[in-house]
């Protein structure tokens, strides 16, 4: 029986995928086979292809505009511990390591990772050389020097492991584009010159380039891909002559666009961590020089409409919503990088499916979109209709997280639907998850039309069908009155069977009394109109990658309303606020239960 059931699981996965990625999946296993078994012929064919490249210039034009735009990255993720890299100390995924010294660096050591090797590659990756390497000291530059040297040394192509994270053409890419960044801002600092490791490190930087060209992700495609065409294309671009290598940008960059960035603006892998750096990733693109006139402009309106997207997915507290595996600290503040109306407004990017209601320091980002790209949903959590939410710009209801992306049980949790701030099924899952990235079945989620006669300022309503397999069909409303409350309406229609809605308050919002809550002078209630609310329990979340704080978890269990299941909670941050009475609680699940969806 779970054999069947894992073939079951397995042909749900991979049916998804697209004849390209199962032919370059073949490929890019064929290669990474023979580049293990095989390294130095292997490593003596990126070389030659190296060679062909011209080396880059770190003093053009190009390159300096595009270390402007990674500076703004390393600043966000390293600007705090980058200072200390030459004394061998650094803070990867916000878990700080001491190597007793720059030569000491073990590359292949344990990072705290289990069988992800996501430090590994943040350290492979060198965002913290640009931030250094601004300063233009020469020191700082010889240590970046022997950091690579130590970096070829210790992860020969034999290594077991080695093309899953210090050689894999992901932590190449970034690797390419932070030296030759580095190198362009010490330059402009007018930093010492030193001819010698400026050559050795731009010669690694080309390698990066040949190695990137031979093994371009295109059996995982989307924001990896894209990643690969950013660093050949910063690198082409930051060249004085182009190279036969290069070509393939021309078609496989507005491709690549195209895949990864929807119509209304948003990522296509609807991660809001992701959206940002991928809007810095296509301004690189866009400062590369590279493209043609006429798809010049199309870079620019990409990079305005995901300017415009952005909004829906950020919190007035000026970072993003922490949905679909994202964390802060990974990428600059949202608002550092758009401003954040302080108006009423609602911000919609229907394709991408999220929805933010706010003004001021009040607002909710609400998830009402499909789990990610079918042939690529990787990031996807189970947080269907989920909500975050701030009240005087504090966040009162905050998302799980990401504790880690090892497989496991804590990974599953995160992922999980109990995990995050939405109506449920006890003891089933909207969307079947399996290792750490695999996803088979999977529900969709879209917006509701409610009729204009719901009075509140601020109103959106969702569905999700991730329950329809068990005879369950899930909606919600959601209403917020800027500067006093939200009302939060759930309804099962249908087969639901133990329905509960679930809601995490993080710990910084103290608990004075059944349902009050208090931070920096802000009370919050709750107040449970439909259903029972459980007392508090003690939960977790995780702001940061890996880090855990401790947050209140309110469920509610529904009551049943000519059979189908209801609950509504009634969040007040102001004594003016008007708790929502009988007949309008009424009219609303009347109103979510005969809504349609609104069209893409």
């Amino acid at each position: 029986m779970s054999h069947n059931m894992s073939v079951g699981r397995l042909w749900r996965t991979v049916r998804h995928l697209t004849a390209e990625q199962w032919v370059f999946r073949f490929i890019c296993r064929g290669k990474r086979l023979v580049m293990r078994h095989h390294p130095m012929f292997s490593r003596r064919r990126v070389e030659r292809a190296a060679d062909r490249l011209p080396l880059a210039d770190p003093t053009s034009a190009v390159a300096l505009e595009i270390a402007e735009i990674v500076l703004q990255l390393q600043m966000a993720v390293h600007g705090e511990s980058y200072a200390a890299a030459p004394e061998g100390k650094f803070t990867l995924l916000n878990r700080d390591y001491d190597f007793g010294g720059i030569d000491g660096v073990s590359w292949r050591g344990e990072f705290h990772e289990g069988n992800n090797p996501l430090r590994r590659m943040n350290l492979a990756y060198m965002g913290y050389a640009v931030p250094l390497l601004a300063r233009g000291r020469a020191a700082d530059l010889t240590a970046i020097r022997r950091l690579l040297k130590s970096l070829d040394v210790q992860n020969a192509w034999s290594e077991p492991g080695v093309f899953r994270d210090v050689w894999n053409a992901y932590t190449a890419s970034h690797r390419l584009i932070n030296l030759l960044s580095g190198l362009a801002l010490y330059r402009r600092a007018g930093g010492p010159a030193d001819d010698a490791a400026q050559t050795e490190i731009l010669q690694h930087v080309r390698f990066c380039a040949a190695f990137i060209r031979a093994n371009l992700e295109r059996d995982l495609q989307f924001n990896h891909l894209m990643k690969n065409y950013v660093a050949l294309s910063a690198y082409a671009g930051a060249s004085d002559e182009s190279a036969p290598a290069f070509g393939v940008l021309q078609d496989a960059v507005p491709k690549s666009i195209r895949q990864n960035i929807l119509a209304d603006g948003g990522q296509a892998e609807r991660c809001p961590m992701y959206h940002i750096l991928s809007m810095l990733d296509v301004r690189i693109l866009a400062a590369s020089g590279l493209f043609p006139e006429t798809w010049q402009p199309d870079l620019d309106d990409t990079v305005t409409r995901m300017a415009a997207a952005l909004p829906a997915m950020t919190l007035a507290d000026g970072e993003i919503a922490l949905m679909n595996d994202s964390w802060v600290g990974e990428a600059p503040r949202a608002d550092s990088v758009i401003e954040i109306s302080q108006t009423a407004t609602i911000e919609r990017i229907t394709e991408t499916g999220y929805v933010r209601l706010g003004e001021g320091g009040d607002s909710v980002v609400f998830d009402c979109g499909p789990c990610g790209p079918d042939d690529n949903p990787g990031h996807a959590h189970a947080d269907f209709l989920t909500v975050e939410a701030t009240a005087g710009g504090l966040r009162f209801l905050v998302d799980s997280g990401v504790p880690t992306y090892t497989a496991g049980e804590a990974r599953n949790a995160s992922r999980s639907a109990a995990a995050h701030n939405g109506p449920r099924l006890a003891g089933a899952e909207p969307i079947e998850f399996w290792k750490s990235f695999r996803v088979g079945r999977r529900g969709y989620a879209g917006e509701l039309d409610l009729p204009e006669t719901i009075v509140a300022p601020l109103v959106a309503a969702g569905w999700q069908s991730g329950y329809r397999h068990l005879g369950a069909d899930v909606r919600r409303a959601i209403c917020l009155w800027p500067g006093k409350g939200m009302l939060v309406a759930d309804l099962w229609l249908g087969r639901a069977e133990e329905p509960v809605t679930s809601f995490l308050v993080p710990s910084a919002w103290k608990q004075e009394g059944d349902g009050t809550y208090s931070q920096s002078g802000i009370q919050l209630t709750v107040n449970s109109l439909a259903g029972d609310m459980s007392d508090p329990a003690a939960a977790s979340h995780w702001y940061r990658f890996g880090v855990e704080q401790s947050a209140h978890r309110i469920d509610l269990h529904p009551v049943r309303e000519n059979g189908d299941a209801q609950t509504a909670v009634f969040f007040a941050w102001s004594p003016e606020a008007a708790v929502p009475d009988t007949p309008f609680l009424s009219g609303l699940f009347d109103n979510l239960a005969a809504a349609i969806p609104r069209p893409a």
